[in-house]
């Protein structure tokens, strides 16, 4: 039995999977952003895109 499969379906879903990273910040930004309820995973991701020069329109 032949199954046809759309892959730019499968390839999107595949490609905004959540992946951990860890990283270093120096505590006095950390207790400031903590106060100001900053979400870090949204600013990481703005600043990336940002500094890349690609948004959600022109994603490659």
């Amino acid at each position: 039995m032949l199954i046809e499969v759309w892959m730019p379906l499968v390839r999107h879903k595949m490609d905004n999977k959540a992946v951990k990273k860890t990283l270093t910040i120096p505590q006095w930004l950390n207790i400031l952003a903590e106060k100001n309820n900053i979400n870090f995973s949204q600013v990481l991701q703005e600043a990336l895109k940002e500094k890349l020069g690609i948004n959600d329109y022109n994603r490659n």
